[in-house]
């Protein structure tokens, strides 16, 4: 059995957008690469295996179901999740398991979010380099070549899941105010989108949002 583990992450600080006043309320980064100072609020993930401990022997087993797990850092706003906390130190040594670790856009941001945080954490199989590479086009962003229009909202939608529940950038907001269930069921259900997608990709039903034909 191949052990997959799919993940996504959230961020404790809102991304400063110059064009905008900063809200004096909210902690903010200084822009889409400062991830030194995004923080971690959730880490939602899907898997197929567990480990599980019995006699003091550690024991790998199969999930057939698969199994939705959040760590989350409950250390406070406006500080960053580090690998070192407890929730976190679990997810990584499931990553450390895994055969397989799988995202949307995840070698770009949430693997760069991990490495900041005390995780080495590189992504073997990123569904969004996937698709634009069975589409043609370069499997990192390239201006003048990457085409919009495959962001996961619209994979999803195109594909018949429905749309996300919420946004990304709606998340640290919600983060700080304190309304930590809400970003913790929004980063699940991005996981589950991509869970449902990578599975329709990797069996030839995922349809391209532009042409609808499957990739």
């Amino acid at each position: 059995m191949e052990k997959l583990l799919i993940y996504d992450c959230e961020i404790i600080n809102l991304i400063r957008n110059i064009k905008e006043p900063m809200n004096p309320n909210y902690s903010y980064c200084s822009h889409w690469s400062d991830f030194n100072n995004m923080g971690i609020s959730v880490i939602g993930t899907w898997r197929n295996f567990d480990l599980i401990t019995v006699l003091g022997k550690n024991y790998i087993i199969p999930l057939p179901w698969g199994k939705y797990e959040a760590f989350v850092n409950y250390q406070g706003n406006g500080e960053q999740g580090t690998g070192n906390s407890e929730c976190f130190r679990k997810f990584y040594k499931l990553y450390c398991l895994c055969d397989r670790l799988i995202g949307f856009n995840s070698i770009s941001f949430d693997d760069m979010l991990c490495k900041s945080n005390g995780m080495k954490i590189d992504t073997d199989f990123d569904l969004l380099c996937e698709v634009r590479e069975a589409v043609g086009m370069p499997r990192h962003y390239v201006r003048g070549k990457t085409k919009g229009g495959y962001n996961l909202n619209n994979l999803a939608v195109t594909n018949g899941l429905g749309a996300k529940s919420g946004s990304g950038k709606l998340a640290p907001i919600l983060w700080q105010d304190g309304k930590h269930q809400q970003v913790i069921d929004y980063c699940l259900n991005d996981v589950k989108l991509v869970r449902s997608l990578y599975f329709k990709f990797i069996n030839g039903l995922l349809r391209d949002p532009h042409s609808l034909k499957l990739l």
